[in-house]
């Protein structure tokens, strides 16, 4: 069984002496939930000089509700994110998506930040969160700036070096849809998942957001199969028209014939549920 390796580890109860240690440690890693980093550490050859722990820091926990949006602190677990009424009212695929992510112990345990600032590619939350229009606040070593989900994974090297605080989703009347494909047990890490956002108006779509984690790279957004779903007429919505349009835009992502199936079977399933509501 690996064993941790010594490392100093600091409990900062401010970003502010969060962000001075991340400056002053020679080798630092932040510590969210843990699920990932203590995983990390037990195989890594790149090994921390310092463990920063977020949980002492009160502003990075809870759901913040106002009139036009809601801030998600970074480390709200995801078990609080499924139970939560707020997040049920009004991002309800959101709560499905934690609520499918992992065992129950996980995900007492795992946070919104450390899914999203993880990077890893198998995550659940990012596809989801980039459906929904949400944005990422981040506090760098040396700048503060708000970013599109999209826009924060980027970030490599020093400009990942920082924090992030909070999750903020605007109001904006999405209905949102998400699916995942496991290779074993339905808890598993997704093989492939799709996330897909719009507004209903009659008998169309605006504002679609189609997103695909491949599981093999960043998420990626699907504008074709977003056009076709926005500029056609719900009740003239074909499955092997949406799937056509899903291949074209995945043509660069390596999956197998399988993922895309998979793929393709969940906007057959998406299409029939908008068809009956």
């Amino acid at each position: 069984m690996p064993i941790l390796k010594d490392f100093r580890y600091h409990a900062p109860v401010s970003v502010d002496e969060a962000l001075a240690l991340l400056r002053k440690c020679e080798k630092p890693v932040v510590l969210a939930g843990g699920t990932f980093v203590l995983n990390t550490l037990k195989k890594t050859a790149a090994y921390p000089t310092d463990v920063i722990g977020l949980r002492k820091i009160a502003p990075l926990h809870g759901i913040r509700d106002t009139a036009r949006e809601t801030a998600i602190g970074s480390m709200t677990t995801l078990a609080e994110i499924a139970s939560s009424p707020v997040i049920r009212e009004h991002f309800a695929v959101l709560a499905e998506a934690a609520a499918r992510a992992a065992t129950t112990p996980l995900r007492h345990m795992a946070t919104i930040g450390g899914n999203v600032a993880s990077r890893f590619f198998w995550v659940d939350l990012p596809v989801v969160l980039m459906a929904l229009g949400a944005k990422a606040a981040w506090s760098g070593v040396k700048t503060k700036k708000t970013l599109t989900i999209e826009d924060f994974l980027a970030l490599t090297g020093q400009e990942a070096r920082g924090i992030l605080t909070e999750i903020v989703l605007p109001k904006s009347g999405l209905t949102g849809v998400y699916f995942r494909h496991t290779q074993t047990i339905e808890v598993d890490v997704p093989i492939v998942a799709i996330a897909f956002a719009a507004r209903r108006q009659a008998d169309a779509v605006k504002d679609v957001r189609c997103i695909v984690n491949t599981t093999l790279s960043r998420p990626v957004r699907l504008a074709g199969t977003a056009s076709y779903f926005e500029t056609t007429d719900i009740k003239k919505w074909k499955a092997a028209e949406a799937a056509e349009a899903l291949r074209g835009d995945l043509q660069q992502s390596k999956l197998d014939d399988y993922r895309l199936h998979c793929l393709c079977a969940d906007l057959e399933l998406l299409i029939g549920k908008f068809k009956q509501t």
